[in-house]
């Protein structure tokens, strides 16, 4: 068995059925491969089409979606669709073929150092080892964790051929991690909830309708309070519900959901938001919660470490 086979057969145990993909040399191998495990491959005319066609995947379906492309001007021109899909807080792997381990350094066809350029618009990018399989299982379960964002592994053409040894993956080892919310931290936002006026919930990308629409309606029912998905509607929203704009300078309370406290909020600051508006934070992401306490000082109520869903 190769590397490319163990690529492929992980990706099938983690229900992958469809890579978006262009081909080239150095992804060959994982083409043969896909097809031997069933895997349906969606031929595209430009390396972005694919990765933006994986986005979408994530997003309508709430699965993986994983991207294909060969290395070096391959890989380059899959880089912008990156940054969308993090935006989105989309769960999309990139796999990228690379140059031989063994002919690093040394000038190889197409060399370049991949993970180093698409390291700032994902949530992680490296270069696949020798437990190739437990690689692509780690990308998915980062993925798919905490924020939900892109992660780019480049495999080296050499381990794609070779011969490994045979070995199932775990199931946990290719799992989302989760992160709860603690019973006393979700009494205190309900408690807050329940003394506010005019309170809102605010929710960000990975609680879209696809990916958790029955939730947030059955959030709202429970709460009698708006729940408000955001990021970039246009196009779908009723001109009858007013302007959101107006409904969050009023609140007096907010909650957010996964959403970060960023230009679509005014930063939370006036005239944007009111001047004595309380904040609470739920997020799994120590970045965005440390944001926001440098954006909201006195005015956050709390943050909460958990996955906003």
């Amino acid at each position: 068995m190769r590397g490319a086979d163990i690529v492929a057969r992980t990706l099938a145990e983690a229900g992958v059925r469809t890579v978006f993909t262009l081909s080239g040399n150095q992804i060959m191998p994982i083409f043969d491969a896909c097809i031997d495990v069933d895997i349906r491959l969606v031929h595209v005319r430009h390396e972005a089409a694919a990765v933006y066609m994986a986005d979408a995947w994530a997003q309508i379906t709430g699965e993986i979606g994983v991207a294909l492309v060969t290395a070096a001007p391959g890989f380059a021109n899959a880089l912008s669709p990156l940054f969308s899909a993090r935006g989105a807080e989309s769960p999309v792997v990139l796999l990228s073929g690379d140059s031989p381990v063994a002919q690093l350094g040394h000038g190889a066809f197409q060399e370049l150092e991949q993970p180093d350029m698409s390291a700032r618009v994902t949530k992680a990018s490296f270069r696949a080892g020798a437990d190739i399989g437990f690689d692509i299982a780690r990308a998915i379960r980062i993925a798919r964790s905490g924020r939900p964002g892109p992660v780019h592994v480049a495999l080296p053409f050499d381990l794609l051929n070779n011969p490994v040894a045979d070995g199932v993956v775990p199931q946990k080892d290719r799992g989302r991690d989760i992160s709860p919310m603690e019973a006393g931290a979700a009494q205190a936002v309900l408690s807050a909830l329940a003394a506010a006026k005019r309170p809102l919930v605010l929710t960000g990308p990975m609680l879209n309708a696809s990916r958790a629409g029955s939730q947030v309606r059955e959030l709202a029912d429970m709460l009698d309070a708006p729940v408000v998905p955001l990021e970039s509607p246009r196009g779908l929203r009723d001109p009858s519900l007013g302007m959101f704009s107006d409904a969050l300078a009023r609140a007096d309370l907010i909650v957010s959901l996964g959403k970060s406290v960023d230009f679509t909020l005014g930063f939370g600051r006036p005239p944007a938001v009111d001047a004595d508006c309380a904040f609470f934070v739920v997020d799994p992401d120590d970045g965005e919660s440390e944001r926001a306490r440098r954006l909201l000082g006195e005015h956050l109520s709390g943050v909460v470490r958990a996955d906003a869903d």
